[in-house]
């Protein structure tokens, strides 16, 4: 009969067995410490991970103080007609127009500009 390779793997078990409970203790503690340095050599530290766990939560919190921002509105632009000359922008700044307080002026110049054309 041909032996399988359970039998191969129990026979072998056994003699390591036999031989394991003769070794003396000065041998079994260096066992021991080689089996726990390979053991701490076999996980792998990973400081990647561990910084791309860190980067994605910060991106997360950036996109969602992003999304929910309170957005006042578009951006204040500049009226669309013709540019103030210096001497308006002075009387606009010195406030000697008081007509610009009068609803009944800009009543008037729309009027006016419906019959100008």
């Amino acid at each position: 009969m041909k032996p399988t390779p359970e039998d191969w793997t129990d026979q072998a078990r056994a003699v390591l067995d036999v031989s394991a409970q003769n070794l003396d203790a000065a041998t079994l503690s260096r066992l021991n410490r080689a089996r726990q340095q390979a053991l701490a050599a076999a996980t792998p530290v990973r400081p990647v991970l561990r910084w791309t766990r860190r980067l994605a939560i910060a991106t997360s919190l950036l996109l969602a103080v992003t999304i929910w921002w309170p957005d006042s509105g578009p951006a204040p632009t500049a009226p669309n007609g013709p540019p103030l000359s210096p001497e308006d922008a002075e009387l606009l700044a010195d406030g000697a127009l008081e007509m610009t307080d009068d609803p009944e002026f800009y009543a008037w110049l729309d009027a006016d500009a419906d019959h100008n054309g």
